[in-house]
């Protein structure tokens, strides 16, 4: 599925990006031979174009001095493709300038119930542009909504404030996993 909404807004982009993901897993195609090689403890962009192209538009970014940060929520028992997102993370995205921050599932919880929304996954553009990640029951895409509105926007940026402020970025979240 196209993701225009998606690439308009990232080279747009000017000071920052926020990524949510709140779900478990995800059945992204590009990730699939690299989550078999991550299994096999052989962990190697080298031949995956997909990935390869996504560090190099991190690197850009941080080139421009735009911030992105990416919030993943976690549940209480790692699956095996949180496990290799941090592997891929730990050993090639921070290199590139994103951060990453997790928050547990029922400080997740916690925080949208008082907020008075179920956010659904996420990416914020410059606290400006919202796009609205969907996804089928299973993980698999199927499509984004783009919104503009200010005042909706606001809500998400509020939100981003708040799952923030409870998040631990990655360097403290890994020494939890040794």
């Amino acid at each position: 599925m196209a993701m225009n909404n998606f690439i308009k807004n990232w080279k747009s982009a000017k000071t920052g990006i926020f990524r949510l993901e709140a779900r478990t897993e995800y059945l992204v195609p590009e990730e699939k031979e690299l989550f078999k090689k991550w299994q096999q403890d052989n962990l190697d962009l080298g031949g995956n174009k997909e990935s390869q192209h996504w560090m190099e538009s991190l690197k850009k970014a941080a080139e421009k001095g735009i911030t992105v940060q990416h919030l993943r929520v976690i549940p209480k028992t790692l699956p095996e493709y949180i496990k290799f997102e941090i592997g891929m993370w730990q050993k090639y995205s921070t290199k590139n300038g994103e951060q990453f921050f997790f928050l547990a599932e029922d400080e997740y919880q916690n925080i949208i119930k008082t907020a008075r929304f179920n956010a659904k996954d996420f990416w914020l553009f410059d606290d400006t542009n919202l796009l609205i990640m969907n996804y089928t029951k299973t993980g698999q895409f199927s499509g984004d909504i783009l919104i503009t509105d200010g005042s909706m926007v606001q809500r998400y940026v509020n939100l981003k404030q708040k799952l923030l402020e409870k998040a631990v970025p990655l360097a403290t979240f890994a020494k939890t996993l040794a």
